[in-house]
């Protein structure tokens, strides 16, 4: 299965944080902070997923080069 892309990820992470500060802060505002703050998480995130990802064990699919 192919990996998504960054911009996805990270919009997909974005609409999660957005969601979750608007649930418990109820504010709009609260929200945009919490996109802003979350994303060097995110990017911490994707960079694992990145260099762990490798190793599903799917012989069938060659290594990246």
């Amino acid at each position: 299965m192919k990996r998504p892309t960054a911009l996805i990820f990270f919009s997909i992470c974005a609409v999660v944080d957005f969601v979750w500060s608007c649930i418990k802060w109820h504010s709009v505002v609260a929200g945009v902070v919490a996109i802003v703050c979350g994303l060097p998480l995110t990017a911490l995130l994707f960079l694992l997923f990145r260099a762990f990802g490798d190793g599903n064990g799917d012989s069938s699919v060659p290594p990246r080069s």
